[in-house]
Order: C-alpha cells, then structure tokens, then sequence
C-alpha cells in the first residue's frame, strides 16, 4: 500500500513538472509565429521610405497627408499579402513585370 502511495506521488509530481515546464515554454514559442513574418523581411528599403515619408510629413505639418501615410503603413502590416509584395527584392519584381 505504501509502495503504491509513494508512485502516485511520484507520477503526480511528473507530471507537475511537465505541465510547468510546458507553461513556462509556451509563451516563448507561442510569439515567435508573429514574429518571423516582420524579422524576416528580404528586402525593407521601400518600407523603410514609407516611414521616412511619415516622418517628413510630419515635420511639415501636412497632417492630411500623415494620416493616408500612416494608413497605408497601417494595412501593409495588416495584410500579409501585400507586405510580401512589397518587401521582394527589385531584381524579383521587375523580372515578373516582364514575363507579364
């Protein structure tokens, strides 16, 4: 009966350890899926501009302007798509323009 009661204990404090170590590791790996799209650009010089744009528009004080810039920044971060588009490297695009 002892030799029962201390496995039990023994297979309890198993798994303890397992579901701490799993909720520990989660949060890490659980953000990294967010994460690669934007660390893993290839080529970021045209977004780069589009923030530089923001920048000088702001400092003119063309407000208008600033927001359909920041719009745009707004849901080229939203979209995917449209951030793989524009993050291709130049070499890339202008050889699918041609075949078009």
């Amino acid at each position: 009966m002892e030799h029962y009661m201390f496995c039990s204990r023994l297979v309890g404090l198993y798994i303890g350890m397992v579901l701490l170590v799993y909720r520990l590791s989660r949060p890490i790996f659980s953000k990294l899926s967010y994460i690669i799209m934007f660390t893993d650009m290839p080529y970021v010089d045209r977004v780069l501009q589009l923030c530089l744009d923001i920048y000088l528009v702001r400092e003119s004080h063309d407000f208008v302007l600033e927001e359909d810039l920041f719009s745009k920044l707004l849901f080229l971060f939203r979209s995917p798509e449209t951030i793989i588009k524009w993050t291709r490297p130049p070499a890339l695009v202008l050889s699918r323009e041609t075949q078009l």
